[in-house]
């Protein structure tokens, strides 16, 4: 009886280390860019401290940290050239970025200063690689606080939303419930929707996650939209879930799960629940062949 030696499989392509060259290259360029934009990145990070509706935005340029590092390769492969019309690009952007700071425009600072990223990579690796890093890039975009008056556009709608979700039910469990405003009250119990009741932190957190998880997974493009889409009525139920489990526990077992160490356990686990639902939607509508997909350099999935 013979035996036959098994196969030998082909050995899976090495990653290209970094050269020194682009690592001192990378280091110094992030030290410029430090110092050149450090008054507003220190504004921006006691912000995001102190405003619980934006203490995601820290892990934000993590992301795209980690999508260039998982396509490194790939764009160390497209041809780089130097842009003339980047370097002007930049210059206008570092100076509307000194203008901002002239005025007091912390908006346009913040914008100056990512425009001034993108025209940066323009100017020294061409327009080529600014398309190939069109992810990373315009993902940074999600850190820039909204303006006040766009916020509560978004803020007061969810609300009302979610003081009615209440209503409803606890009506339909046959208990006295008047609203007035976003305020319900109940015998011998005051629910006040406040701005941090309105889901707002766990609708921004929750799609800035459903846009990276399908820039890092194998999904058809339909899909892709459909699941950033579908992160916005999954936080605005999640939402109105938790206030009227709150409410639940509030009215029948105690006062206290309205409020304190109880009420910020209830508002993580809307973000759980989210993602959770969020994951659901993907396994409920991701086709069987969907992993077969490959991502190309860009993101996007091939046909």
């Amino acid at each position: 009886m013979s035996t036959e030696p098994a196969p030998t499989l082909p050995k899976p392509p090495q990653r290209e280390p970094a050269s020194r060259g682009d690592i001192a290259a990378l280091a110094a360029a992030g030290a410029l860019f430090t110092w050149l934009f450090w008054p507003i990145l220190s504004v921006r990070w006691h912000y995001y401290d102190e405003a619980p509706r934006y203490s995601h935005c820290p892990m934000l340029p993590v992301v795209s940290a980690m999508w260039v590092w998982d396509r490194w390769d790939d764009l160390r492969a497209i041809p780089r050239r130097v842009s003339t019309g980047g370097v002007v690009v930049a210059v206008l952007c570092v100076a509307a970025f000194v203008y901002g700071r002239l005025v007091s425009m912390n908006f346009l600072q913040h914008l100056a200063m990512l425009g001034t990223l993108a025209a940066a990579l323009w100017a020294v690796c061409g327009s080529r690689v600014v398309r190939a890093c069109a992810f990373p890039l315009a993902y940074l975009l999600l850190t820039i606080p909204l303006p006040k008056p766009w916020d509560e556009a978004i803020t007061q709608p969810m609300q009302t939303f979610a003081t009615r979700a209440g209503e409803v039910v606890f009506d339909a469990f046959g208990w006295v419930v008047v609203r007035q405003g976003n305020v319900l009250q109940l015998p011998g119990l005051k629910l006040l929707m406040e701005d941090a009741c309105s889901g707002v932190h766990s609708l921004y957190a929750l799609v800035c996650l459903g846009i990276a998880w399908v820039a890092f997974t194998s999904r058809p493009t339909w899909l892709r939209i459909v699941l950033v889409v579908s992160t916005i009525p999954i936080a605005i139920a999640a939402n109105a879930l938790r206030v009227i489990v709150t409410g639940i526990l509030a009215y029948e077992v105690d006062p206290k799960y309205a409020a304190g160490t109880s009420h910020s356990i209830t508002g993580m686990l809307v973000f759980v629940t989210g993602l959770l639902m969020l994951l659901f939607v993907d396994w409920c509508l991701k086709p069987d062949d969907a992993d077969d997909v490959a991502p190309d350099a860009d993101g996007a999935a091939g046909a």
